[in-house]
């Protein structure tokens, strides 16, 4: 063979193996993924150390109910990581609260998300602490102080983020689980919502998001270009994610509503693990 006809043969590979790599990427990219677990919070159904591969392919099932899910998270300094939990409400879902647990798709889970709780905080940071609820727009419900601590009412997510941006706070004390009992609906594309002093703490940074930041909360109220909202059109689908095992991660008792854009996929089944009962087992 001539010269011309071995550099032909040459491109050919090299642009074989150029479509070869270029597939891979794409469906590593858009179909599906490899992950490493490296929590315990789904420890029912994976072990730390294993190898997983996630449909990345969104459907009617995926993310589905009762099925494991990766998603992203974005804290307040910037910082991103990807969760897993299990899928228990879906979009349009009622999330029902009452003391000592909550109902969501038919299925009852304890350790109810309080609306507000009562935290006790280090009186030597008040400054700090102060300024920060100042940036984050958190109100200051029913602060009060003693010799050594002072008082403040917040939610989960107002909690997640003081402790985000203030990392000087070492102990942030509850109080009380002063859990009322309330309802709401899981949000999906296009329902609209009528906001009310509950409403607005679940839905905050879901509005918050969907606005680009425009929005913000005065006295208890929602504004959006310098004029009071009353309801809120959704733009996306949102789902209530819980971990098997609570107290190894963070899931929606603590981050509330998952936005759809946040999901990455179903995980699908488990390629490597170090007990070989569970490889290529499919995940449920």
């Amino acid at each position: 063979m001539n010269r011309t006809g071995r550099r032909h043969r040459s491109c050919i590979h090299a642009g074989t193996l150029l479509l070869i790599i270029l597939t891979v990427a794409g469906l590593h990219l858009f179909c599906a993924g490899s992950y490493r677990i490296s929590t315990g919070s789904m420890s029912k159904a994976l072990q730390k150390g294993d190898f997983v591969l996630a449909n990345k392919l969104h459907g009617t099932d995926n993310p589905g109910r009762n099925r494991i899910v990766l998603y992203g998270h974005t804290s307040a300094d910037g910082g991103s990581a990807l969760l897993l939990s299990r899928c228990a409400g879906m979009p349009g879902d009622t999330v029902c609260i009452a003391s000592g647990g909550f109902r969501v798709g038919g299925r009852w889970f304890p350790d109810a998300p309080a609306p507000v709780r009562l935290f006790r905080i280090r009186k030597d940071i008040r400054a700090p602490l102060l300024e920060v609820l100042k940036q984050l727009e958190i109100p200051c419900r029913n602060v009060s102080e003693d010799v050594q601590s002072l008082t403040i009412r917040l939610t989960a997510a107002e909690e997640r983020m003081i402790r985000e941006n203030l990392p000087s706070i070492v102990k942030m004390e509850p109080l009380a689980n002063d859990t009322a009992s309330y309802a709401f609906v899981i949000p999906f594309k296009g329902y609209v919502c009528r906001l009310d002093s509950i409403s607005l703490k679940l839905y905050r940074e879901a509005i918050r998001s969907e606005t680009d930041g425009r929005a913000s909360m005065r006295d208890g109220k929602l504004w959006m270009d310098d004029r009071e909202v009353t309801t809120f059109l959704f733009r996306q689908n949102y789902y209530w994610m819980l971990s098997d095992e609570p107290e190894e991660a963070v899931d929606s008792r603590h981050l509330g509503l998952i936005p759809e854009g946040s999901v990455v996929g179903n995980v699908w089944f488990c390629w490597f693990s170090k007990d070989r009962k569970r490889i290529f087992r499919r995940i449920r």
